[in-house]
């Protein structure tokens, strides 16, 4: 069977799709904000299980070192759009701005985890159960490259997030 490959395009679609369903966005953002796991590479996990795809932890660490060009630049640009916010004083066309180049930055960012991603030889599973009836070792994979194994909040915020696939 042949490794899978993402468009950017489309991993950006099921990225925006994803993101605003239940309780998607503020289980991740805890996740980025309290345990430092990048979201996108987050949501590449969930597009692996949702597509029966094992990313191992050698290949996810690629993927995750690709995203590091542009993960810097995210989090200042982060910090400056929250800062404009119009619950702090901002002007919301400021804010507006600052949000639409940090989603531009974003899919940049995307890109890069895409292509590191389409170089990897990932392994393609056949069809199975819904993905929080399964064990993908691409949570393994997860959870070790962000050193989440000893700790528990992390670890239930992530069962939280394999539960909004369902």
């Amino acid at each position: 069977m042949s490794a899978p490959n993402i468009k950017s395009s489309v991993f950006w679609e099921y990225s925006v799709s994803r993101y605003t369903k239940g309780d998607m966005a503020p289980l991740a953002l805890l996740l980025q904000d309290n345990h430092k796991v990048n979201v996108n590479v987050l949501l590449l996990i969930c597009w692996c299980l949702e597509n029966n795809v094992i990313i191992n932890l050698p290949q996810l660490k690629s993927v995750i070192a690709a995203s590091a060009s542009t993960d810097e630049k995210l989090k200042q640009h982060r910090e400056k759009r929250k800062a404009a916010s119009p619950e702090k004083g901002g002007e919301q066309t400021t804010y507006d701005a600052l949000k639409a180049q940090e989603l531009e930055l974003e899919r940049q960012q995307q890109q890069d985890i895409v292509a590191s991603f389409n170089e990897q030889a990932v392994t393609q599973l056949g069809q199975q159960a819904s993905p929080a009836n399964i064990f993908n070792a691409s949570i393994a994979a997860f959870i070790n490259a962000y050193e989440l194994r000893d700790n528990n909040e992390a670890r239930q915020l992530v069962s939280l997030v394999v539960n909004q696939l369902s």
